[in-house]
């Protein structure tokens, strides 16, 4: 090693002294092999033939050699053995050119250590941005599908609440029967006069135009006196008042009901004419609750709903008739003219009277 440069032999020096592996090739000015030296076992150079030239004994220094630049450094080469070193050219004194071969395994090593680690980081990283794509995904699903199901769950209340009481409709949801007895209350039936010939002189669209306006506003007024709009048949109308909760003034509030209704009927056309309606109260006892299953319904039944209904159907256009039984309930804030007794099909002689205001 005494012919290498001094710079090259500290080299040297610094990599035995940090046990780094090392060899050395002397190279002409033929480009041959003029001498080999420290571990070239360790690199796999051992069958390197002095003498001969060096490109056509290791296959990366073809073309490499004259170098233009001296030194010259070469990095992370793969040797014949497997291993990878960093060369090193330098320039001698004597023409010559020394090769140094400076182990980078344990670097080349480290470095595919971080290069594979960088690479599975980007995968994980990429697994991760995959899986959260996924879980946003479905996260957004669930939340259409939980507005979705709000939505239909809201819609179903709506519907609910448009067919039974909302306290009725609480005990059905809580898979309770529901069949009540009311000691007291109110039932109001009311039809529109000479609806059916009427609806057959101006056609479907305006027949259920009226039909709308007239039912909206008896489901408007159930709203502002606190009664129950029943249920509707063809034209008519069934209101009750004392129920699902019990109420003293449950004939008063019927009564108001049926002049406002009256008024409301008196505000639109149909055929030309105004909308005249005929109206009958009763009140006593009745029986309420839920009938069917699928298409259930929130129905009454007794004599009071009988007797209500004839009351009705004997009343004259534009007339509110009630019962003896009612009137009695009714204050002195309600005007009312007798009427005598009346003889109802079914029934017998009722007494009636016609109220006013």
């Amino acid at each position: 090693m005494h012919g290498l440069p001094r710079e090259v032999r500290s080299w040297i020096f610094n990599f035995f002294y940090n046990e780094h592996a090392v060899a050395y090739l002397k190279i002409d000015a033929q480009l041959c092999i003029a001498a080999k030296g420290g571990n070239v076992k360790h690199y796999g150079l051992s069958s390197l033939r002095t003498g001969k030239p060096v490109a056509d004994q290791l296959d990366f220094m073809e073309g490499l050699l004259p170098c233009p630049e001296l030194p010259y450094h070469m990095a992370m080469v793969e040797l014949p053995s497997g291993r990878v070193a960093d060369l090193h050219l330098f320039a001698a004194d004597n023409a010559c050119v020394w090769l140094l071969f400076l182990d980078a395994t344990a670097e080349r090593d480290n470095r595919q250590r971080l290069q594979q680690k960088a690479y599975e980081m980007t995968l994980l990283q990429e697994r991760e941005r995959q899986l959260n794509e996924k879980l946003q995904s479905t996260n957004e699903a669930l939340r259409e599908s939980q507005e979705g199901l709000s939505r239909e769950y809201q819609r179903a209340e709506t519907l609910l609440l448009n067919i039974l009481p909302a306290s009725i409709a609480q005990r059905l949801k809580a898979q309770e029967q529901i069949a009540d007895n009311h000691a007291e209350v109110s039932v109001l039936f009311a039809d529109i006069v000479g609806f059916t010939e009427r609806a057959l002189s101006v056609g479907a669209v305006t027949t259920l135009a009226i039909l709308n306006y007239f039912f909206k506003a008896a489901d408007l007024l159930s709203e502002e006196y606190g009664c129950e709009k029943i249920k509707t048949i063809g034209d008519c109308v069934m209101v009750v008042a004392g129920l699902p909760v019990a109420r003293s003034d449950h004939a008063e509030a019927l009564a108001h009901y049926a002049l406002e209704l009256r008024e409301v009927g008196r505000r639109e056309r149909f055929a030309g004419e105004p909308l005249r309606l005929r109206i009958g109260i009763h009140s006593g006892p009745i029986v309420a609750g839920v009938i069917g299953n699928r298409r259930f319904a929130y129905d009454l039944w007794g004599d009071t709903v009988n007797l209500a209904a004839r009351i009705q159907k004997s009343a004259e256009p534009d007339e509110i008739r009630i019962s003896d039984a009612t009137h009695k309930l009714l204050g002195p804030n309600f005007a009312c003219d007798p009427l005598g007794e009346t003889e109802l099909r079914g029934t017998g002689r009722v007494r009636m009277w016609r109220l006013r205001a």
